[in-house]
């Protein structure tokens, strides 16, 4: 890539602020720090969220923000679930006291301010005013922060996150004269490093339970996959049959908290009636098709795929962002130094 182009890309968002990405938000909802962890997991499916800031409402003040990330972590290594996570047979030899000591040791009746910070995103409450620049705010979302609060001059401040970000610069790409960034834009993901010969992609088997699956995304996200907060499903012959996000556990509640230990298949359909087709793509996309695809499909991320429908890479939200900061090209250098 040559030196103009990169030059365009980190500079395609001067002139833009954070308020051109709040334009019709609506105002934030925190979840009052007194709230319990199931409380606020019913909350977050409800309104098909996946994080919330926390408040306390005798000072009325923020006291950070709680992710679906933080629950994640805080469910599924509880030293309650330490045995199972071993495989079938700490399973199959479950007992009822076994279970209701499962129940009675969960976080989902703790208070969910216990749970704020649990991760490196939410130990900020990322906070920007209406007028700072969008440049500024592309360099955190690009390394991996999901969302951050704006304060607006009029009225309360509101949450934006990764989707509100990337559905604005699709507009612009398509609104933009600039014909080296469109045409760029047009190459296949392979030639834009999305593609990494050789790294395999950190999966779950359709025969490992969800539990597994939900601790291996916390334990292996790599370097470039860092808080991506998926993991592809795959058959015994490693081809791609599903997705497993830690949005997967919104919705859970004490009646359901076991549902962890089913296989992954059998977890999913618990929770959505079947097993939900994954989004993929491949590595002759071109980033234009692929970021309309991620867009149309509301989904946060597309896993690229081979011949055989085999997993060998992924197109995110924040590989969309990273594009138009000086992250991605430091990032893809870094990646292909750990490869080699």
């Amino acid at each position: 890539m040559s030196k103009n182009i990169s030059e365009k890309l980190e500079t395609f968002l001067d002139g833009f602020k954070a308020k051109d990405l709040t334009k019709d938000k609506k105002d934030v909802y925190a979840i009052p720090m007194t709230a319990t962890v199931e409380e606020t997991l019913k909350e977050l499916n409800k309104k098909n969220i996946l994080s919330m800031p926390v408040i306390d409402k005798k000072k009325n003040k923020y006291v950070g923000i709680v992710s679906i990330s933080d629950i994640v972590i805080a469910t599924c290594f509880n030293p309650c679930f330490a045995k199972f996570a071993k495989g079938k047979e700490a399973i199959d030899s479950l007992k009822r006291e076994d279970m209701a000591k499962i129940v009675e040791a969960s976080v989902l009746k703790s208070p969910v301010s216990d749970l704020v910070g649990m991760t490196e995103e939410t130990k900020n409450l990322w906070v920007f005013d209406e007028e700072e620049k969008l440049g500024k705010l592309a360099e955190f979302f690009s390394q991996g922060v999901h969302r951050a609060l704006i304060k607006r001059l009029k009225g309360s401040p509101c949450l934006v996150s990764q989707t509100d970000f990337v559905k604005f610069i699709a507009t612009q790409i398509k609104e933009s004269k600039n014909k080296d960034i469109v045409e760029f834009l047009k190459q296949p993901l392979d030639k834009l490093g999305n593609v990494h010969k050789g790294k395999s992609v950190v999966s779950v088997r359709e025969d490992e339970t969800a539990l597994t699956g939900f601790r291996r995304l916390l334990q292996w996200q790599s370097f470039r996959d860092w808080n991506l907060a998926a993991l592809p499903i795959v058959d015994k012959k490693g081809a791609i049959i599903g997705n497993l996000s830690e949005s997967d556990l919104r919705g859970l509640n004490e009646n359901r908290l076991l549902d962890v230990l089913f296989v992954v298949p059998m977890y999913m359909k618990t929770f959505y009636g079947e097993m939900r087709k994954p989004e993929t793509i491949t590595a002759d996309c071109s980033f234009m098709d692929a970021l309309d695809k991620l867009i149309d499909c509301k989904v946060h991320r597309l896993w690229i795929v081979d011949n055989d429908k085999k997993p060998i890479g992924v197109f995110s939200l924040s590989d969309v962002i990273s594009q138009f900061t000086t992250f991605a090209w430091s990032h893809l250098k870094a990646m292909e130094d750990i490869v080699d």
